[in-house]
């Protein structure tokens, strides 16, 4: 069952807020809470709304767990400092080095402003909302945590598990006693209205691949998407993870076939960049391109093919 339109309990204590598009969890104890996910600065004022329907005051959420060092995973956490002063911001150290470039934040700012815009034509909040002021183009991480640690919300234990192959600085959560995993982008973009996806594999088509295979070992029965939802039931789950790894594989062989049938990796990336921006035109053409491009380079490197042929 594919779970959407936040604020809503995904499971006991775990809760989908933000946007469909771009939500983030809040893991909820009695006393504390754990925000995972940083997503987009246009979610805040929506976010602030949400908290207060659920009764959440400035001192409940300590930590926000960032999983990755993307734009739209990170450009809320000016905000959640704001709301929740003292809040511990986490991340992989891979993330953490990455959000204290300014060259980098510089550039998530655009992102991030871009996105705020197209969802402002499509009216997915109410007025436009201003971003937070970032001090010095930095987004500062204060704890680092890296493969078997656990983050605890009171008597919930969650365990981090490095999930490379979207980015290097990839990280999912997984709470065992509860069969739920918190995975962001880590099986790509789900498109649930076609059912299908579009793989994400931005810095290695192998480790995407094996990071796919051991999130799917785990059998959860609840997955928190960073976009687009959540799925619960252990068949929709497995479902979702062999629909996944299906698609991701035929997305490999189709860039490797195009490769040997003679089309450049630029050819190859224009194309199916013109793909996805039909399904999702949130950002201009040439961002889709520019990340399928990455995704050709992956391939063609896997395969033992010139990126120049």
């Amino acid at each position: 069952m594919l779970i959407e339109s936040p604020p809503v309990e995904v499971c006991p204590d775990v809760w989908m807020l933000g946007l469909t598009a771009y939500p983030v969890y809040l893991i909820r104890g009695k006393t504390e809470g754990m925000i995972v996910e940083g997503g987009i600065s246009a979610i805040g004022p929506l976010l602030s709304r949400q908290l207060a329907q659920l009764g959440i005051g400035p001192g409940f959420v300590r930590r926000a767990v960032v999983t990755h060092a993307h734009p739209d995973h990170v450009m809320a956490i000016p905000l959640l400092r704001e709301l929740f002063p003292g809040i511990t911001v986490t991340a992989s150290a891979l993330a953490a080095e990455v959000l204290g470039m300014e060259k980098a934040v510089s550039f998530f700012r655009q992102i991030d402003s871009m996105v705020t815009d197209a969802l402002s034509r499509l009216k997915a909040f109410g007025d436009k909302p201003a971003p937070v002021p970032l001090a010095g183009n930095r987004i500062v991480v204060d704890e680092i945590v890296r493969e078997g640690d656990t983050i605890r919300v009171e008597d919930s234990s969650w365990l981090v598990l490095e999930t490379p192959g979207h980015s290097d600085c990839s990280i999912s959560l997984h709470n065992a006693a509860r069969r739920t995993l918190v995975i962001s982008d880590a099986s790509g973009y789900y498109m649930s209205l076609i059912e299908t996806w579009w793989p994400n594999y931005f810095t290695s088509y192998a480790a995407y691949m094996a990071s796919l295979e051991r999130l799917s070992s785990l059998e959860a029965e609840v997955l928190c998407l960073s976009h687009n939802g959540a799925i619960c039931g252990a068949e929709a789950v497995r479902d979702y993870f062999a629909g996944a790894l299906a698609c991701t594989r035929q997305y490999h062989d189709h860039i490797v076939a195009e490769a040997r049938a003679g089309r450049t990796a630029r050819q190859i990336a224009e194309a199916l960049g013109e793909e996805v921006y039909r399904q999702v035109p949130l950002l201009p053409l040439d961002f889709f391109q520019k990340n399928c491009g990455l995704m050709v380079k992956q391939s063609l490197r896997h395969a033992g093919i010139s990126a120049d042929k």
